[in-house]
């Protein structure tokens, strides 16, 4: 007997001791009520608070250049030095951050200046920061799917796992999935193999595994086969609000706290900052920022309902001066006739729009001639 059971085993020919070490050795543990009536049940330990769990995998997808990789190198900083981040106090643990993708010089650059933001001297996190590029490696991928379907853990994977033991990491960012998984990602079985062979890894080291990934094209918050989020117990997406540049951080699977919970926070000189936590002078080049880009919109679409009525509007003042006629359209949404001047400015030196411009032919077969998009503008 090899100690397995087959559906098929026919026991009455079988010597009845062999199929009870047979039956034992395939034994299925239960929990032990009795011994765990004396023992206080405790709720799930997180290792970045809302965010990630301990012993688990969390998928955390946005966007390019949302924000993912600095954000997932901060978290790891701010819990490698014992400081909160965020308004997220994580108390203090080993951490890794491995790249695909950014070279060794970026990840220094973006160090330098995480850790200014965050008041960290770059040399006390020796030996509890480890981080490590990856990019340009040929054997990055942690596993290999057989024509059978088996996953088999490849050198990389056993590195990795080498790394978390003898670092004691308890927060552990992989960048990216694109990199990690060579396999199908619509295929249902070996995404869940992909993720189940990281859960067994993040279950027996106890370390929050974080693996970053892309949106796909249709909106969703992932690429690929539903498994890729059936197999996490917990997922947080980044969403970058181009108008306002702000970014927005919001739980989307939770199965160990409560599902909707948001970040708020600001890009400011390579770190991130919560909203409220916002110098004055960074929250106020904000909100202008964000009030230019309201302007720059409300100008374009203006100007897109006006082409399409065939009304042609010119940078001129005149009857048909456009920041004049944009102020009373609906669609100005309450924009008024200076906003619409100084969103005109910026979009000329942006060469987004220009002025007399061809139009159309109106109904006297003369040339109208007024402002129009840049080919390949706005």
């Amino acid at each position: 007997m090899d100690g397995t059971i087959r559906a098929r085993m026919d026991f009455a020919q079988i010597d009845p001791g062999e199929a009870s070490e047979a039956i034992a050795a395939a034994a299925i543990e239960t929990l032990d009520w009795a011994a765990l009536a004396n023992v206080k049940p405790a709720p799930k330990a997180f290792v970045i608070p809302l965010l990630a769990p301990a012993g688990e995998v969390t998928l955390f997808t946005g966007p390019g250049s949302a924000g993912k990789s600095l954000l997932a190198q901060q978290l790891a900083t701010a819990l490698a030095a014992g400081v909160p981040t965020l308004r997220l106090d994580m108390g203090q643990a080993p951490a890794i951050y491995l790249t695909c993708e950014d070279d060794d010089g970026q990840l220094h650059w973006r160090q330098a200046h995480i850790c200014e933001a965050l008041g960290v001297p770059v040399a006390s996190l020796a030996g509890r920061l480890h981080v490590a590029s990856l990019r340009g490696a040929l054997d990055n991928a942690l596993g290999t799917e057989g024509p059978d379907g088996e996953f088999t853990l490849s050198h990389a994977y056993h590195r990795l796992a080498a790394m978390i033991w003898r670092t004691g990491a308890k927060l552990v960012a992989l960048d990216n999935v694109a990199h990690l998984f060579t396999g199908n990602e619509n295929d249902r079985g070996a995404v869940t193999r992909f993720v189940n062979a990281l859960n067994r890894l993040a279950g027996e080291s106890g370390a929050a595994i974080i693996l970053l990934g892309h949106p796909n094209k249709a909106g969703d918050s992932y690429s690929g086969s539903t498994a890729w989020l059936n197999a996490v117990r917990s997922q947080f997406v980044i969403e970058h609000d181009l108008q306002s540049d702000m970014r927005t951080v919001t739980v989307g699977k939770a199965n160990y706290s409560r599902k909707g919970e948001q970040l708020r926070f600001a890009w400011v000189n390579w770190a991130f900052v919560l909203e409220d936590d916002l110098p004055p002078d960074a929250a106020r080049q904000l909100a202008e920022t964000a009030k230019a880009q309201a302007g720059n919109d409300a100008f374009l679409r203006c100007l897109a309902l006006c082409t399409q009525q065939g009304r042609n509007v010119s940078h001129k003042p005149g009857s048909n001066y456009a920041p004049k006629i944009f102020a009373g359209m609906p669609a100005a949404k309450a924009m008024k006739k200076p906003e619409f001047e100084a969103a005109m400015e910026r979009l000329l030196g942006l060469n987004i729009i220009e002025c007399d411009a061809d139009l159309w032919r109106g109904d006297d077969r003369k040339t109208r001639r007024g402002i129009r998009l840049v080919e390949g503008g706005g």
